[in-house]
């Protein structure tokens, strides 16, 4: 009897440890899932705060490129009005392959820290070891930055301009070197006698913008004419080709309405009929809804160029050939020590070199300067990096007008 009781307490007992066991296990167990969940969430918290700092670090440092860059248009604008007005040194800065109209811009297409602190390091001149690096980043090498920060803080007392972590990048383009759609918001009637309508037309003429557009079954008078419906302030369709404006659109999967109003960003473009994916990749980069409404030929590309031969040479340009010849020969005058500084000049070369004559439009939708900028200035730090893209207006004050900020 006895040895049967002491096998039940036996039993019991070893019962009661398993229990314990398994308890000790499970109490383990959520301490270890407890403190890892309390470690992966003190991590992720960490990492946000430092993304969160270096993304406000990367803004203020991209606001600083964009300040300091506006301070060079400013610059840029009064020697600018200097030089137009005096032709003997504008001929002389030309020969050197400055802008009469832009000479800053052509002596600094970007501004970034990297560049600064090259410059400060070498008294002026770019280490060539460096201009590599510059040009694919931005950045200066890491010895640079070091002996920038050195430097610096003996010329402006114990803290340097150029001591924060982190660089920037800044640049700028004039919008006038490009074709204003948004002058589409008046245009006339018919609109095939539109100025804008004549320049977007001849943009894309030549043959073998006739044989895409075949290929791609779109014509010119459609697409010029969805530009105008977007910013007009009528609901007819400004082709004349009849109908209402507003049913290219309402048959879509998420239909919208023609905005009869001005476009607010140039990428809004893009939702205008026919102006999406290939259209826009053709001919987007020649498209502006700033400026001054003519065409700065000094800063232009040679497609815009061509654009303004064929439109107002009398139909003395109008093949492709024809084109790239008129372009070969302002090549050729500028290589004879000639300069185009001004319409004129643009005029007195097509002449002198090829016998052409441009219509008395042409002067009223040419121009030689430029008013409105894009500038985008790009702050990194660390892996973060914040680009803000701004358009200045200076058409009435040197310091200019913000017309567009936008911070990504």
């Amino acid at each position: 009897m006895a040895t049967s009781r002491s096998l039940r307490r036996l039993r019991a007992r070893r019962s009661r440890g398993g229990i314990a066991l398994l308890v000790v296990i499970a109490a383990v167990m959520f301490l270890t899932v407890l403190v890892t969940d309390i470690d992966f969430g003190s991590r992720v918290r960490f990492v946000a705060a430092a993304h969160t700092r270096d993304a406000s670090q990367a803004y203020w440092i991209a606001s600083s490129g964009m300040s300091l860059y506006r301070l060079v248009l400013m610059g840029n604008k009064q020697m600018g009005s200097y030089l137009t007005k005096n032709k003997e040194m504008c001929s002389y800065v030309s020969l050197m392959g400055v802008s009469c109209a832009d000479p800053l811009l052509t002596f600094f297409p970007f501004i970034s820290s990297g560049m600064l602190r090259s410059m400060l390091v070498s008294g002026g001149d770019v280490e060539e070891g460096d201009v590599d690096a510059l040009l694919a980043t931005g950045q200066a090498s890491e010895a640079t930055t070091e002996a920038s920060l050195e430097k610096a803080s003996s010329r402006f007392g114990k803290k340097s301009f150029l001591d924060f972590t982190g660089d920037f990048t800044t640049k700028a383009q004039g919008e006038d070197c490009k074709v204003n759609v948004s002058a589409l918001a008046s245009h006339t009637s018919p609109i095939s006698e539109d100025p804008t309508y004549k320049m977007l037309d001849a943009l894309m003429s030549g043959e073998e913008n006739d044989a895409w557009l075949q290929d791609h079954s779109l014509t010119k008078l459609d697409l010029i004419g969805n530009l105008a419906d977007w910013v007009d302030t009528d609901s007819d369709v400004a082709s004349g080709n009849g109908g209402y404006e507003d049913g290219k659109y309402s048959n879509l999967l998420s239909p919208y309405l023609a905005k009869n109003a001005p476009f607010d960003s140039t990428q809004e473009i893009r939702l205008v009929d026919g102006w999406q994916d290939s259209v826009w990749e053709r001919w987007g980069d020649k498209l502006t809804i700033y400026g001054s409404k003519k065409i700065n030929i000094t800063c232009a590309d040679k497609e815009v160029l061509k654009m303004m031969m064929r439109a107002y040479s009398e139909g003395a340009i109008t093949t492709d050939a024809e084109a790239d010849h008129a372009i070969a020969l302002l090549e050729q005058w500028k290589a004879d020590g000639n300069v185009i500084a001004s319409c004129d000049d643009f005029i007195t070369a097509l002449t002198t070199e090829g016998g052409y004559t441009l219509s008395s439009d042409f002067k009223n939708n040419c121009t030689a300067r430029n008013t409105v900028y894009t500038v985008q200035s790009t702050g990194v730090v660390g892996s973060v990096q914040v680009t803000i893209t701004a358009v200045i207006d200076q058409s009435k004050s040197d310091a200019g007008r913000v017309k567009y900020w936008r911070v990504e």
